[in-house]
């Protein structure tokens, strides 16, 4: 074992420990059937994260035999609790100790069949990755993460019960799972990851690691304890795989052309030049020399207005731009109300991309469609409108298409997929998001405008429309972007 929660005494305080003896634990599953466990004093036993991550695994159902994977068994509970739920289980653990004690767990219980192994993905070497992950795409894996900081009382655990508990190496294990996963094909196209992680990792630090690794990503489960302290479970998957990603040289516009299909959600279409591409009030969209263009269908049912949906999926491709500025900060990506994404620099400013919602009627259900538009690289010649043309470019040389359409896909995923075993997306949390990033927005400009008249920004609305004040002090909503103009 290595990292600053082990030093020279940890093999001696191991063994004090073991010394010891065991413990007896008592866990009721959510079933209501109880369990006692004996237990080492160095094995992680059941716990209130343990009980979160039962719960959820109850929710998914019978496994019907499909495969799965548990990762830092320690006591085995959980693997045992998915094995009478019908799959077909692995274990492992970076713990000795832990392996034998679910070993015993799983005979006493009539489960010889679940595997277990010694091994796990580590932030140092791991060795093989069939030591502990013996085959390909598994329709579940799941961890329940090490989430607390190494702390003063940390001598009060044993090395290896810290390490079950504790993050003592200061890497991001669920950046290391994530990345190993993709890597190795662990995980089937339809399979889902669950991670139970602790309150350091935000949300958007949580999906901005997945898509980085293909996967969508979202926050499915939350506690918090008495003393303030929140665990949540988060959900991985591969995004949209049921639908179709189709990119053409040439189209008239993506969104028009995707709303006469009758693909699934999640489906798009890309392309390299739209001889009828279009913004806001049909204005036009001008091709620069290398672009981003597609749209991608999300469906008909949301919890939130349509102009606060633009202003979301706005704030989803400036994050995902800002994974891959290079500038050292010296370029300043801004989120402009109502739908574009502007590049500040040396106090000039750009548009680098455009998003619009269009929606048509199908029957009884309308059909609707995001349209993302980002200038890459610059041509020879560019239009010149109110505001010039912005280019990601400048923010990385190496940005392309691929990357940023699949990450792209990947967070529009968490927000609109459709997976049979994980509920919707909270759009609440992506609402005060956006809201804020549209708030920090209007902050940058030197002056507002609105209808000739120079006002104040106020605030943003639940249904994601900007109010200000002009002169008098008035509070005056504004429902049209047309009608407020920014000067830098």
């Amino acid at each position: 074992m290595s990292g600053k929660g082990f030093d020279e005494g940890s093999v001696s305080r191991e063994l004090e420990l073991i010394a010891k003896g065991h413990k007896i634990s008592s866990w009721k599953s959510p079933s209501g059937e109880i369990f006692q466990l004996d237990l080492p004093h160095t094995v992680y036993p059941p716990k209130e994260d343990t009980n979160l991550l039962a719960n959820r695994l109850v929710k998914l159902g019978s496994g019907n035999g499909k495969k799965c994977l548990e990762i830092g068994t320690g006591s085995g509970i959980l693997s045992l609790l998915c094995r009478r739920q019908g799959w077909q289980v692995e274990a492992c653990d970076i713990n000795p100790i832990a392996v034998a004690s679910a070993r015993k767990l799983f005979q006493q219980h009539h489960a010889e069949d679940i595997r277990v192994f010694e091994g796990g993905p580590g932030p140092l070497e791991d060795g093989e990755i069939t030591q502990w992950a013996k085959q390909k795409n598994y329709d579940l894996i799941f961890w329940n993460l090490p989430y607390l900081e190494v702390t003063k009382d940390a001598s009060l655990l044993g090395p290896m019960e810290d390490a079950a508990l504790i993050q003592t190496e200061g890497i991001d294990l669920f950046r290391l799972v994530v990345r190993k996963i993709h890597e190795h094909q662990l995980l089937s196209n339809t399979g889902i990851g669950l991670f139970l992680i602790g309150e350091s990792k935000s949300t958007e630090q949580l999906v901005n690691t997945a898509a980085k690794s293909g996967f969508a990503c979202r926050v499915i489960d939350t506690e918090t304890f008495d003393d303030g302290e929140e665990i949540k479970i988060v959900a991985v998957w591969r995004p949209f795989v049921n639908a179709k990603k189709i990119h053409q040289t040439t189209v008239t516009s993506t969104s028009t052309e995707l709303l006469s299909t009758n693909w699934p959600i999640g489906s798009s279409l890309s392309s390299d030049y739209q001889t009828d591409g279009h913004g806001r009030r049909g204005r036009r969209w001008d091709n620069a020399g290398e672009v981003l263009a597609c749209s991608w269908k999300i469906g008909n049912s949301f919890d939130t207005s349509p102009n606060m949906l633009q202003l979301i999926c706005g704030f989803i491709v400036k994050q995902t731009l800002k994974q891959y500025n290079k500038s050292d900060n010296s370029i300043q990506i801004i989120q402009k109300w109502p739908n574009d994404i502007l590049l500040k620099q040396d106090g000039r400013v750009g548009k680098v991309c455009g998003v619009l919602i269009e929606s048509i009627s199908k029957g009884n259900l309308n059909e609707t469609v995001i349209g993302i538009g980002i200038n890459l690289s610059k041509p020879e010649n560019m239009p010149v409108y109110e505001i010039p043309a912005g280019f990601a470019k400048s923010l990385d040389k190496d940005i392309n298409r691929t990357i940023l359409q699949s990450e792209i896909d990947c967070r529009l995923a968490g927000l609109f997929d459709q997976h049979p075993s994980i509920p919707k997306a909270n759009f609440a949390s992506y609402h005060k998001l956006a809201t804020k990033s549209i708030t920090d927005g209007l902050m940058t400009p030197s002056k507002l405008i609105y209808r000739n008249s120079e006002v104040t920004f106020d605030s943003v609305n639940m249904d994601g429309f900007v109010i200000v004040r002009d002169q008098k002090n008035q509070l005056v909503l504004c429902d049209e972007g047309e009608s407020l103009k920014w000067e830098f």
